[in-house]
């Protein structure tokens, strides 16, 4: 892939034959995973970008949004990481668009712009995950307008106490920070995606931190999903990929209109995430009951929205 600072000028030259038009129709049918951190998003998009029909950039599209120094914050103050309409001026759309034309790859990693204009889908599935996802939709509505997405959330007592664990392996070995020095912050280096209202966690404990990050992303996700028709969304539990990953898999399958069924897979032959710290246990969070119990005003009102889905 290249960096990011070659990354536009690549695009521009290898998709410069090709109208806005047309590029708009090529990456337009993208299928967006949305989710916060540690919910196996990773696993999902891994496992979806596998089978047969799928396109995807090959992995996340970091590389993508830095390429666009004024999407790395959604203001000078850094008030969060959030993106909105604003954000997606016609210039950043349709650069953006090429970017994602020129990384196609399908299942087996081949580059769609290497194949002969007869040989290849007019208007691949495009998967697309990246973490901060959650925090963009009305943004990717703009540069994807057909966009469809993929909601997936996890238990959150689990989920809150998988961020728990990687801000602590975070803050000790700077892998997962994606803001080095926000103004203000206590801790040297934020984690993950960052939220509106991030400020309010100076001084506070990683428990309280990794809650705020959850309730927040997730009440972010509801609220922009529930706006959408109901025919552009969907919702899987990572607890569900988990028990029965043929069964969800393939009911992905048949959302984001990928061929191939998934019926091979099945819940003693799914791989561990290249991201997962530590094999998963239900019981794993547990370590950290205590705490996550103390802010369970924080969690609870978005876990009942979630579990009403």
């Amino acid at each position: 892939m290249p960096q990011p600072a070659q990354l536009l000028h690549a695009a521009a030259s290898a998709t410069r034959q090709l109208s806005p038009e047309a590029v708009e129709r090529t990456v337009g049918n993208a299928v967006i995973i949305v989710s916060v951190p540690r919910a196996g998003s990773n696993l999902l998009f891994e496992q979806l970008q596998r089978l047969p029909g799928a396109w995807s950039i090959g992995g996340e599209s970091h590389a993508i949004f830095n390429a666009f120094p004024q999407l790395r914050a959604e203001n000078a103050a850094i008030d969060s990481g959030r993106l909105t309409a604003s954000h997606a001026d016609e210039q950043t759309r349709e650069a953006m668009r090429r970017c994602f034309l020129l990384l196609l790859r399908d299942a087996h990693g081949r580059p769609y712009l290497s194949f002969d204009s007869s040989n290849r889908p007019a208007q691949p599935v495009l998967l697309e995950k990246t973490p901060r996802n959650a925090l963009n939709v009305p943004f990717l509505l703009q540069v994807f307008p057909n966009a469809r997405f993929v909601f997936l959330h996890r238990e959150p007592r689990q989920n809150i106490a998988s961020i728990i664990e990687a801000w602590t392996v975070g803050l000790q070995t700077g892998r997962f920070v994606t803001f080095k020095d926000l103004p203000g912050w206590d801790r040297g280096g934020w984690c993950f995606l960052l939220p509106p209202g991030w400020r309010e966690m100076v001084g506070k404990s990683l428990a309280e931190i990794a809650a705020f990050q959850w309730s927040a992303a997730n009440g972010i996700v509801l609220d922009e999903l529930e706006c959408l028709d109901a025919s552009r969304w969907t919702s899987v539990s990572y607890e569900q990929l988990l028990a029965d990953p043929a069964a969800a898999l393939n009911a992905l399958a048949d959302f984001t209109g990928v061929s191939g069924p998934a019926s091979a897979v099945s819940a003693e032959s799914m791989p561990l995430s290249r991201t997962t710290l530590s094999p998963p246990h239900p019981d794993k969070w547990k370590r950290h009951e205590a705490d996550i119990e103390r802010v369970r005003e924080t969690w609870e009102p978005i876990a009942e929205r979630i579990q009403a889905l």
